[in-house]
């Protein structure tokens, strides 16, 4: 089709849904550029007036909004200008991990990771370290060395990597995944720190503190979000013990890798939170993804269920004053570690979309989800209103188009429902079908 008759096939289409629309609520799409929250694809639509980043309304509920990001991403001017406005806290996904971090002993790599803090010092971001002392993605000459020289290298790395970026690194993951999978409850014995004992960890914070006095200091792992598993009362009773022994940790880190086909409620999560609020210690949900690929219906299905979830959580977090921030583990969809075969697995059949920004930076339905949570909205306050949302789509692509005289953006297989062939042809390419197998 000739881009003249396009346009006239593709603004006609718009116009026709246009009434509907505005009777049907009034609501518009905001375009903030690509990824805003007002661009939600597949979902509901948002009125104007609750349009915004969402670090801004985090911030209006006295939280933080996070996600993990690569330093390579930075070379990215439109992944840039996203993150530094929707998110107010960043995690770097690998840079600050042992192995890329000091590669050689006593050998710092502080460039990636000194990318990072740059970028968050110029945009008014919070940064959190992760990781200091974990089993994973340690530098091949750590693993086999002794006691004594495990020990002394232990303490020089964590000297070394909080003393580099003190005063500018809020919060440390200071121990990560220290417990054991599985029922025992013990610290996990594959871990080449276990040859120093359990107070290995009493050490790392230690030197973490002596190291940068001012910052906050979590112990941080995954499926410990419930507390009422055997890994979960164990995260608590060590959390505990630290606390009680003097050793300065600040909180402890939920990891939510969500699982959807097996999850503890939020109302089991808020309790456990409230035990940790007890003794003392601040949470954060510090590396959420919410994968689709294994939740039953439509795309359009899974996306809302995503979206419940994300509205879930977050309020969660909103619900306990010490619940202090959130993070998703990634950008984009395409970001993810779950697009990896040998993780993806873990959730089921994808792919998994886990991710509040698609792999074109479009925000999905779930950072509705999330910004109901921080204005204390309930899910169910938001009428779902999938035919709406479409139209309006429709509207802000076509006032894109117009704006850009670019012709027309292609969608993605999420923002272009498959039963709706004329709206299809008339943005001229193809849409993706979804596939559970």
């Amino acid at each position: 089709m000739h881009g003249a008759t396009r346009r006239l096939a593709f603004l006609a289409l718009a116009l026709a849904l246009a009434p509907a629309a505005i009777l049907a609520g009034g609501c518009i799409i905001h375009d903030s550029g690509a990824g805003a929250a007002g661009a939600a694809v597949g979902g509901d639509s948002m009125p104007a007036s609750d349009v915004k980043p969402l670090r801004q309304a985090a911030a209006a509920a006295h939280r933080r909004i996070g996600t993990a990001l690569m330093s390579n991403l930075l070379g990215n001017g439109a992944i840039s200008t996203m993150v530094a406005r929707e998110f107010d806290s960043l995690t770097p996904e690998n840079e600050m991990k042992w192995e890329a971090l000091e590669p050689r002993p006593g050998a710092f790599a502080f460039e990636a990771g000194d990318r990072i803090v740059s970028f968050a010092g110029e945009h008014g971001i919070r940064m959190r370290g992760h990781t200091l002392v974990w089993h994973q993605q340690l530098a091949y000459w750590v693993k086999g060395l002794k006691a004594d020289a495990l020990r002394a290298a232990m303490a020089r790395h964590i000297q070394g990597a909080v003393g580099h970026w003190k005063g500018k690194i809020a919060q440390w993951d200071v121990v990560n995944e220290a417990l054991a999978d599985g029922d025992s409850g013990a610290l996990r014995p594959d871990s080449p720190f276990a040859v120093l004992g359990p107070t290995f960890i009493d050490e790392a914070f230690r030197l973490a503190h002596a190291a940068d006095p001012q910052a906050q200091l979590f112990y941080n792992d995954y499926e410990i979000e419930g507390g009422d598993t055997p890994k979960g009362e164990a995260a608590y009773a060590l959390c505990k013990r630290l606390k009680e022994a003097g050793v300065p940790i600040s909180g402890v880190g939920f990891q939510m890798h969500v699982d959807p086909r097996h999850w503890p409620s939020a109302d089991t999560i808020r309790h456990n939170m409230e035990r940790y609020a007890a003794l003392g210690l601040e949470v954060e949900l510090t590396e959420l993804d919410l994968p689709v690929g294994a939740i039953a219906g439509t795309f359009a299905q899974k996306l809302n269920r995503q979206r419940d979830l994300a509205h879930d959580w977050v309020a969660t977090c909103v619900a306990v004053e010490t619940c202090t921030g959130v993070t998703f583990w990634g950008v984009l969809d395409s970001d993810s570690w779950l697009n990896s075969r040998r993780w993806a697995t873990l959730r089921g059949p994808g792919p998994h979309h886990p991710l509040l920004f698609t792999a074109d930076m479009q925000a999905k339905p779930a950072v509705l989800g999330v910004l109901d949570a921080f204005a204390g909205r309930k899910d169910n306050q938001r009428a779902s209103s999938g035919p709406l949302s479409y139209a309006w789509l429709v509207l802000k692509q076509a006032s894109m188009a117009r704006a850009t005289s670019s012709g027309f953006p292609s969608l993605s297989a999420a923002v272009c429902p498959a039963p709706r062939i004329r709206a299809r042809r008339a943005f001229g390419s193809s849409c993706a079908t979804w596939s559970s197998t």
